[in-house]
């Protein structure tokens, strides 16, 4: 498929959003939505959204007994390659879009991974509503990040396409013992109330699901600061992430005015990107796609080396349910 129709012109300096305005969501949602999202990011902006986005996934019980399973699992032992696969993943569907078998295909192989998964861990992926929740976040979550920065969200047409976007995506999940996803949302509206109600439903206390929010801040932190200012990179999710997900993890939110100097630095990257730097015209994930054989193959080398690494620096760090490493942190 085409990434963009023949309507489309990348002439201008900011041609992004021209397109969008230019389309119809109602039809072209799959387009707006790839021009949404797939066109600024980079390695640091798709870690960055991991770390605000899968934490979330696993408040529940059932969610983070599969995750760090008995001894951390893989945002212990294989951290940056869980990322990189993940993203990977999301980018095939942010870019494809649900009408195109590559992007089934993706879904697919997520579909087996669980259904392989449920084989150890019965009845974990049997509630429709986390897979409801997961769609609805990946359709709200740039809209409220930005208005977390003191930005613009979605225009309507943005908003219009994110719901219909994460609507045709849902009936391609299959949740265990029941088909497919139901009860996906009306409007983008309905997105994001569902999401406030799904996270401010009162759940016990879980510490499963505390370490792996812990071992994925630590990892953004650790990727890309320096062993100096890992505080400062830790300060990041704490201040950027939802209310309602750090006080499950119980971590403590960043200081206000360390907070507040965070979101100054992630508004002002946005609006230079926005306004001062051109539109890119590839977007990121066919980039990877076209790299080289040898800058592929230093990309795995490096993910394989900084999984080493990390693994020693988080297990130093942390004690969790079933690990014999020290606690050190919070």
């Amino acid at each position: 498929m085409n990434p963009l129709n023949s309507r489309i012109s990348q002439d201008s300096y900011h041609w992004i959003s021209k397109a969008i305005d230019s389309l119809d969501p109602e039809t072209d949602y799959e387009t707006i939505w790839r021009l949404t999202s797939s066109y600024q990011l980079s390695d640091f902006a798709n870690n960055l959204i991991y770390t605000l986005t899968f934490p979330n996934f696993v408040i529940p019980l059932h969610g983070a007994e599969v995750v760090w399973r008995s001894d951390g699992g893989k945002v212990v032992h294989k951290a940056a390659d869980r990322v990189e696969k993940t993203e990977h993943y999301n980018m095939a569907w942010w870019y494809y879009g649900p009408s195109d078998q590559r992007c089934r295909d993706a879904v697919e192989r997520i579909n087996q991974l669980h259904a392989g998964l449920a084989r150890q861990y019965p009845g974990r992926f049997s509630h429709n509503e986390d897979y409801v929740y997961t769609l609805t976040f990946s359709a709200v979550l740039m809209h409220r990040l930005r208005i977390r920065l003191g930005l613009s969200g979605f225009t309507e047409k943005q908003q219009i396409a994110a719901h219909h976007f994460w609507r045709d995506m849902g009936p391609l999940f299959k949740v265990e013992g029941k088909g497919t996803v139901k009860d996906y949302p009306g409007d983008f509206d309905g997105c994001i109330a569902f999401c406030e109600a799904y996270e401010n439903t009162p759940r016990e206390y879980n510490e499963k699901a505390r370490y792996i929010g812990l071992s994925i801040f630590n990892l953004f932190a650790y990727r890309y600061f320096p062993p100096g200012l890992r505080w400062f990179g830790m300060a990041f999710p704490r201040a950027l992430s939802l209310p309602t997900t750090l006080s499950a993890f119980r971590i403590e939110p960043a200081n206000p005015l360390l907070a507040a100097i965070i979101i100054f630095i992630v508004r002002t990257v946005f609006l230079v990107t926005e306004i001062l730097l051109p539109d890119p015209k590839i977007p990121f994930f066919e980039r990877l796609g076209t790299l080289p054989e040898i800058e592929a193959q230093k990309r795995k080398e490096e993910v394989r080396a900084l999984d080493k690494s990390y693994e020693q620096f988080i297990m130093s760090q942390l004690s969790g349910p079933g690990c014999p490493f020290s606690a050190k942190m919070q």
